[in-house]
């Protein structure tokens, strides 16, 4: 078990898990969610998650358990075009992940920002509600790729001026998604991690090169999510 925490990956976890929730959340705020889908997405997102980070053969069994359990509790069924379209598409992000990994920084960071963004919360909006939203998702989308990119860069190597900036931009793209819906102070109790994210940004200057914060990155994000998702649920009370 103590391998096991030592080879997961708590803090890649915490990002793992931003782009789903807060995807969840969203179509939770425009639409009637069942939460066994939601749930059952969430469990295999943290399964494919450990599986991803030790190579186990279990995990990767649980995450292929759950993600035709999870197009089960969707769809109702698994023999429809909807619900084996949603494993292929599993698969796809699994070969996709698998496929790409250590093939270059800037192939890495791109790959990272689209399948902890878009396809991330995309695809849960899609498992929750069956349809993809509307374009403005793309901010939040984004938003959360380009912050879980300024997480991991800072294992990759990333400078401080690039890891601020990303962090900055992925601040700023939640932040314009929020002023392009309805204006109302539930939309914006996210604002409360900006200044965390700052004083963190602050610290890493401060710091030795030597020191990361990704932990901390990776908490502030999946604060963040969660925050906002909860922020436009809240909206409708």
């Amino acid at each position: 078990m103590e391998s096991l925490i030592r080879t997961s990956d708590i803090s890649g976890m915490f990002l793992s898990l931003s782009g789903i929730v807060l995807g969840i959340l969203l179509a939770v705020s425009d639409y009637h969610v069942a939460w066994e889908p939601a749930l059952s997405l969430i469990l295999t997102t943290i399964f494919l998650h450990i599986y991803m980070s030790s190579d186990s053969r279990i995990f990767l069994a649980a995450s292929v358990a759950g993600a035709i359990l999870t197009a089960y509790l969707s769809f109702g069924r698994l023999l429809s075009l909807e619900a084996l379209l949603l494993l292929l598409f599993s698969w796809f992000v699994i070969r996709l992940a698998r496929g790409t990994s250590g093939t270059g920084r800037v192939a890495d960071s791109f790959i990272t920002c689209l399948l902890k963004g878009p396809i991330a919360l995309f695809g849960a909006y899609f498992v929750c509600t069956h349809t993809f939203g509307f374009w403005l998702l793309l901010l939040p989308a984004f938003s959360m790729g380009v912050l879980c990119v300024a997480a991991d860069g800072m294992e990759d190597g990333f400078g401080k001026n690039m890891t601020a900036a990303l962090v900055v931009l992925g601040l700023a793209l939640i932040s314009a998604y929020s002023f392009m819906r309805i204006l109302h102070p539930a939309h914006f109790i996210y604002a409360v991690m900006i200044p965390v994210f700052l004083f963190y940004i602050y610290k890493m200057y401060k710091s030795e090169a030597s020191v990361s914060y990704r932990p901390a990155l990776a908490i502030c994000t999946f604060a963040l999510a969660v925050l906002t998702g909860l922020g436009f649920i809240g909206y409708l009370f």
